[in-house]
């Protein structure tokens, strides 16, 4: 991840207003299947602006929100400091600087795929203590309407390197590995979001393969995605709906 640290600096706004959150039916499964309660210490890892640490807190939890990224931690920690649970951290997912055996669950929220890696399975061995869980989340767009097709082409065509950081990239076999005997439940939960025009080219800017806006790339992406919201609007609105899917089960420890 130590690479990447900076890929999101410049996208913090956009990622405040235009990132999608999480169903509210996947923390529910989350807390129940683990048997979480108000004691229990959570590691929100690649926490970003806390989106998914928010709604943790929601619950009562004492969440831990690792983030190497200055922009985005300081983001997580003006809307978040009101919560007693919650605590930040400037440190990458290799190296979390969490206590042995200190926590009950690890989460990674759209994440994973940046830190997929065996210093990153080890430093979860270390923190996690008996028994800990394993949560990686994603939303992941349904692609099978014509106007996610169509996004998804420009995407390709003018991102600086959306098809090689797509979190889609990952197998389960990549993932299978960080679980206990290679065991992990897979969850899907429907999520929906709603955009104007504003929002759906935010929704652009926020992603890291957003080519940089004073380019010739950003301004025809932005022109064709003026022109793909203007064809599929209805009352000038766009709707994306989501599969986001939970990969959960207990962690492997050596």
């Amino acid at each position: 991840m130590t690479g990447n640290t900076e890929r999101f600096s410049d996208r913090v706004d956009d990622y405040l207003k235009y990132r999608p959150g999480y169903p509210l039916a996947l923390i529910e499964t989350l807390v129940s299947q683990t048997h979480l309660d108000s004691q229990s210490q959570i590691a929100d890892i690649g926490a970003g602006t806390g989106i998914l640490t928010k709604l943790l807190l929601d619950k009562g939890l004492q969440v831990s929100a690792i983030e190497p990224n200055d922009a985005m931690r300081f983001a997580a920690d003006q809307q978040l400091a009101e919560y007693s649970g919650y605590t930040s951290s400037a440190a990458p997912a290799e190296r979390t600087g969490l206590a042995d055996a200190s926590v009950d669950l690890i989460t990674a929220a759209q994440s994973f795929h940046w830190f997929c890696n065996e210093q990153t399975r080890r430093e979860f061995q270390r923190i996690a203590r008996p028994g800990a869980h394993l949560a990686l989340i994603w939303n992941q767009r349904k692609l099978c309407t014509p106007i996610q097709q169509q996004y998804d082409d420009l995407l390709a065509q003018y991102g600086t390197d959306y098809t090689s950081v797509n979190h889609m990239n990952l197998t389960d076999g990549d993932l299978s590995h960080f679980f206990a005997d290679g065991q992990m439940q897979k969850l899907a939960f429907e999520y929906r979001q709603y955009f104007d025009l504003d929002g759906f080219i935010g929704r652009v800017r926020s992603a890291s393969y957003c080519p940089p806006q004073d380019s010739a790339a950003y301004h025809a992406l932005t022109d064709a995605l003026t022109t793909l919201f203007h064809t599929h609007q209805i009352d000038g609105q766009l709707t994306f709906d989501y599969d986001t899917y939970l990969y959960l089960g207990k962690i492997h420890k050596p």
